[in-house]
């Protein structure tokens, strides 16, 4: 991978570009197919002194560019926090086509209040498509206004009492309420 390091309003000397390129290497190890990571670094005059820095990054990986900026008050912590978001880039896209999510309940800690066991598996190995929902707060009305604006056949919403309603958008036409009985 190609390192291009640009200073605008600095100077930079050869040892600062050298440890600037060192910190960056580390994203070419997450992408090998990386072709080539363009930096941009320049001082701004800014009324606030914590975003005079600006630097900012240019990942093209054999198609997409990856951008990103960073400002703080000084070069080297601006560099810092570039170098943190381009490596979360680089290993986002690098595990895009594996499957991961971030939003997984497979990948929150241990103990999480929100994680429960997977679904068991299906029976006579029908698939079953499993989505985790938080019921709304809402009124009946506003419940019939939502679904009648959707194509939706269902609408799962939690009541002024704090109770859990199902409205069901019936083949023959109208709707059907269902009070949900929890505990």
């Amino acid at each position: 991978m190609e390192t291009i390091i640009t200073a605008k309003n600095l100077t930079l000397d050869e040892a600062a570009r050298k440890q600037i390129e060192r910190k960056f290497s580390k994203i070419g190890r997450h992408l090998p197919q990386a072709r080539e990571l363009r930096l941009d670094l320049f001082e701004e005059s800014t009324k606030a002194a914590k975003d005079r820095f600006v630097a900012r990054g240019f990942l093209d990986v054999l198609g997409p560019v990856m951008t990103s900026e960073c400002r703080a008050a000084n070069l080297i912590t601006a560099v810092d926090q570039l170098v943190g978001v381009m490596e979360r880039q680089a290993q986002d896209f690098k595990n895009k086509n594996q499957g991961f999510d971030r939003e997984s309940q497979r990948f929150a800690p241990a103990g999480h209040p929100g994680t429960r066991p997977p679904p068991p598996p299906a029976p006579n190995g029908v698939a079953i498509d499993a989505e985790r929902v938080r019921p709304e707060p809402m009124s009946l009305s506003q419940a019939v206004d939502s679904i009648n604006d959707t194509k939706d056949d269902f609408l799962l919403f939690r009541n002024p009492g704090g109770g859990v309603n199902l409205l069901l958008r019936r083949e023959e036409g109208g709707l059907k309420l269902i009070e949900i009985e929890t505990g």
